[in-house]
């Protein structure tokens, strides 16, 4: 699969969250409420955005029509991602199983990392791919 990378800010994580919470302060866009509730010192990104970026990377793997109609992503998340940090987003094809309706099941292993090369999240995508 195609990697993908995104730079990650406090802007963009603060766009991400606004579609969902609106005008409530959260460990995504306080970092002193993530702080008290976290003990980190910074705000993080929400395991959504990183659930995001692996759609993102599926989509443009298998194809928009062959996700949205069939795709999933499971992702165990490992440690935060914050502002400053650039996610890339991995894949690596696990199997591929042909289904009575001529689709193929396509299981892909998936993680994210970030600059450091410290893995942020690991996890599996699927999708049936039309012949």
């Amino acid at each position: 699969m195609p990697v993908i990378t995104k730079h990650i800010s406090q802007d963009t994580i603060n766009l991400f969250e606004a579609c969902g919470i609106l005008n409530r302060s959260n460990i995504h866009n306080d970092p002193e409420l993530a702080a008290r509730r976290l003990g980190t010192t910074y705000a993080i990104a929400s395991g959504r955005m990183s659930i995001a970026f692996c759609t993102e990377a599926m989509r443009k793997f298998v194809g928009s029509d062959d996700f949205h109609r069939s795709g999933n992503v499971n992702l165990k998340f490992l440690r935060p991602v914050k502002d400053g940090d650039t996610v890339s987003v991995h894949g690596q094809v696990n199997s591929r199983t042909p289904q009575d309706d001529g689709s193929t099941l396509v299981v892909v292993d998936v993680y994210c990392e970030n600059q450091n090369g410290d893995k942020t999240a690991v996890g599996q995508a699927t999708a049936r791919v039309s012949q």
